[in-house]
């Protein structure tokens, strides 16, 4: 008896050895090909971590033959790629309108993405009265060819990273017409009200 007991235990530490071992390898799979990731170009603004389905868990918490997900966010990247986009292709007289391209989360105008929360979208526009007339191509510029700016841009901006978001044009209400920090209210028809004005938009937003 005491010879069978010393093979189980024999056994067991094998065991317990080749479980610690695979999980020590997924361990440092997960790590190496996330390092790869984020140290290759175009690099993630962000990333999300999930252990066995715990956001935020340490990847030495998997379990034996668990998962080790990661979540990449390159929306800042798109975001500002739009933007350089928007300054290249602005008409230039002042310089007043090619400045005035702003980014919105949430409503609200921002300088850059570190507040954005996971699924909201970003829209960029113009809050100058004229950026309308300068997309509907009724405005006589210093540099030809260069009216419906924003759908230009969605374009190229969507030819450039359509694999890894959605990016569109639409129209958007700034609701008290502030450069700085002015609401915005997206939509159509019933969405806004006769007060508020509508101005060119790219949006853009993580793929479903």
């Amino acid at each position: 008896m005491a010879k069978l007991q010393n093979v189980r235990t024999a056994i067991d530490i094998a065991r317990a050895a080749t479980l610690e071992a695979t999980q020590r390898a997924l361990v440092e799979t997960a790590k190496r090909e996330h390092a790869k990731i984020m140290g290759a170009v175009p690099r993630p603004g962000a990333f999300r971590r999930w252990v066995d389905g715990r956001e935020g868990a340490a990847e030495e918490t998997v379990k034996d033959f668990g998962v080790i997900q990661y979540e990449y966010e390159r929306l800042d990247m798109v975001a500002q790629f739009a933007m350089e986009t928007l300054f290249d292709l602005s008409p230039v007289l002042s310089g007043d309108y090619r400045n005035s391209h702003t980014m919105f989360i949430r409503g609200r105008a921002v300088k850059n993405l570190r507040r954005r929360r996971a699924g909201e979208e970003i829209y960029i526009s113009s809050f100058l009265p004229y950026s309308r007339v300068i997309e509907n191509g009724s405005m006589k510029m210093r540099v030809p060819g260069t009216d419906q700016v924003y759908a230009q841009a969605s374009w190229i901006v969507h030819r450039r990273f359509g694999n890894i978001a959605n990016v569109g044009w639409t129209w958007i209400g700034i609701a008290d017409g502030r450069a700085n920090g002015g609401a915005i209210r997206t939509g159509s028809g019933a969405a806004f009200d006769q007060s508020d004005a509508r101005y060119p938009a790219l949006w853009i937003g993580e793929l479903g």
